[in-house]
């Protein structure tokens, strides 16, 4: 296997490995989400440039099964990723209605009367 197909196999791995990594989290810090974000995108597009150096017609079909097995890995964990995300964010929606509902409640209380 050539040095270019072993550096592709190896950022993949890395990418699966961070991905996996990520999905365990609490999502709260959200600076860790955001650097999970940024790390993720430069790795993607690491990936792309060597993928684009790489003659694939000369990468034996083994190593191309296994490269596709990856990648579709990462397609079926990045779903898994995305609805743990959006669950977050209905939380976190729920959230900010129920903090803002409350302060609605208490802006009707005139403390003024109370006895």
């Amino acid at each position: 296997m050539n040095k270019m197909v072993e550096l592709f196999d190896d950022f993949i791995t890395k990418a699966i490995v961070m991905t996996e990594n990520i999905m365990v989290e609490d999502y709260k810090d959200s600076n860790r989400l955001s650097e999970f974000t940024q790390n993720r995108e430069r790795l993607m597009a690491i990936i792309e440039q060597i993928s684009m150096q790489i003659q694939w017609d000369e990468v034996s079909l083994e190593n191309r099964h296994e490269i596709d097995r990856k990648i579709e890995f990462i397609k079926k964990i990045d779903v898994q990723l995305l609805t743990l995300l959006q669950e977050h964010k209905d939380e976190i929606r729920t959230e900010i209605e129920q903090t803002f509902k409350q302060k609605e409640n208490i802006k009707g209380y005139n403390l003024t009367d109370v006895k």
